[in-house]
């Protein structure tokens, strides 16, 4: 840094107490969104998160009066911190006031040793499959694959506050005969009157689920049937035990194939 800028430095910090004159304006090429413009950029993304650069361009002209090229609009959304990423989809159908209300349920009315958990997850040879890779920049990176879907199998557990209750492995999908079977011959024996522990059965909104072969033997018992809110499979705490035993898969397949590798070069 040269003696004349240390010296313009020191005087403007005598005069202003800061380094920079506050009231003199921004240098540089003079930018053509103004701020509201990009409170104008911003609501627009808001109302629709998954617009093309090219409809913002035609947007903000339609709003604005000014036309941007593609570059300008893409500076202007890195300036406002908003990034390009993969859409999260949700259902139309998920309804937030339902959800609220079936929380409010659940924390009115029941304690978290009267709850019981039930879902199905069915998985192949692909399940176990990785969906990111390392390779250098520019190049995809690429691995051969099962693509072929294999048996399939299905894994029906009950799950308390205790852990694991009851749980049933078989070959195919889920379908209702086998679902109420498993409740009636696995679940209810361990299971007691309201407002006992384990009184509370709660399921997936799905169809094969309705069915009065198995909601009347538990009504019968005494117990309580609460299905999920429709598309809340987040509201169920086995699907986090679901993506442990997933995680422990993969790590059981990675210590097989070392040993493998040492069982064959030793």
């Amino acid at each position: 840094m040269s003696k004349s800028s240390v010296t313009r430095i020191i005087n403007i910090y005598e005069k202003w107490a800061c380094v920079t004159n506050p009231y003199k304006g921004i240098s540089g090429r003079r930018k053509l969104f103004s701020r509201n413009d990009m409170y104008i950029l911003q609501n627009l993304i808001r109302d629709k998160v998954n617009r093309y650069l090219n409809e913002l361009v035609s947007e903000m002209e339609n709003l604005t009066g000014k036309r941007a090229s593609i570059a300008t609009l893409w500076r202007s959304l890195h300036y406002l911190e908003i990034t390009r990423k993969k859409l999260q989809k949700k259902a139309y159908e998920k309804s937030e006031i339902i959800r609220a209300h079936y929380l409010g349920i659940i924390g009115e009315h029941y304690t978290p040793n009267q709850l019981i958990f039930i879902d199905e997850s069915t998985k192949d040879e692909r399940s176990l499959s990785r969906l990111y890779g390392y390779s250098p920049r520019n190049i995809r990176a690429c691995k051969k694959v099962v693509f072929v879907q294999g048996k399939r199998y299905t894994i029906l557990p009950a799950l308390t506050l205790d852990g694991f209750v009851a749980v049933d492995v078989f070959e195919g999908a889920c379908d209702k005969n086998k679902f109420v079977k498993f409740v009636l011959d696995q679940v209810i024996p361990v299971m007691n009157p309201y407002s006992g522990n384990n009184s509370v059965i709660i399921i997936d909104n799905v169809r094969i689920h309705y069915d009065d072969d198995l909601i009347s033997p538990l009504e019968g018992l005494g117990c309580h049937v609460i299905f999920l809110p429709p598309y809340s499979p987040d509201y169920n705490p086995i699907e986090t035990a679901f993506s442990i035993i997933n995680h422990v898969l993969n790590v059981i397949m990675i210590l097989w194939m070392l040993v493998m590798i040492q069982y064959i070069l030793y």
